[in-house]
């Protein structure tokens, strides 16, 4: 029988004002024309609450690099609300957003060597496949890696099935989720696993529960580094 989801609090879902969500954005694509690209470096992440210390990540502008598929979540987008409030992650999204757009064959050089150096890397937690090349790039790079476990959750979904269609399986150690979102329609012919949100209150649908930090569960190979075709992770709406 499902039950209503009986959620902690501690991820309080909030939606912003419009002018508040489009101010923060504009203030980054202001910042990316500031980037001196043939001079810039990709900016890494090295761990925050959700990624854990061993994963580090790659993350563009939210929002203004994410795709139509996100206007059913910008106007609560966690990235914009909880991160881009600080200079620092302001500036990193912005200048990587210029190398991603303006020098892509250095974005990814520069990707390839760090997820060298690493088990595990997660494209994205601002932003998304920017383009169809991107995610070219974002194969490239997990098949020259293959000791490096990597993750993306994707709105673009037509950009990966595309992908699949044209040259088969994607590698086994690019862990690809589509993100559902109330009112998005997720055209997931592949059967590729898929991650969903749940608001207080509502049926619990079927699906494996967020452990909530990335590295833990990248060392034991669960959640969502383990998902399955057709399996589902389920987290709390934030």
């Amino acid at each position: 029988m499902a039950s209503k989801a009986k959620l902690t609090g501690v991820h309080n879902y909030v939606k912003f004002k419009e002018e508040t969500i489009v101010e923060r954005v504009r203030k980054m694509v202001e910042l990316r024309a500031q980037v001196d690209v043939p001079n810039a470096h990709v900016k890494f992440s090295y761990g925050n609450r959700k990624t854990g210390n061993l994963v580090p990540s790659v993350s563009l502008i939210p929002i203004a690099d994410c795709g139509s598929n996100c206007a059913c979540c910008a106007n609560g987008c966690y990235a914009v609300r909880n991160i881009a409030c600080y200079n620092a992650s302001r500036a990193a999204f912005a200048n990587n957003s210029a190398i991603a757009r303006t020098e892509p064959e250095k974005f990814f050089r520069e990707v390839d060597g760090e997820m060298k150096k690493n088990k595990w890397f997660r494209f994205f937690v601002s932003g998304d496949i920017l383009d169809e090349p991107f995610f070219a790039g974002m194969v490239d790079a997990a098949l020259k890696n293959p000791h490096c476990q990597a993750l993306a959750f994707t709105k673009q979904f037509s950009i990966v099935n595309r992908w699949i269609d044209a040259n088969g399986a994607l590698p086994a150690n690019l862990h690809i989720i589509f993100s559902e979102w109330r009112g998005l329609s997720v055209d997931n012919p592949h059967n590729l696993p898929t991650s969903r949100p749940v608001w207080k209150g509502e049926l619990v649908p079927s699906g494996i529960w967020c452990g909530g930090d990335c590295s833990a569960c990248a060392v034991k190979d669960e959640g969502c580094w383990s998902l399955k075709l057709g399996e589902r992770i389920l987290f709390e709406a934030h």
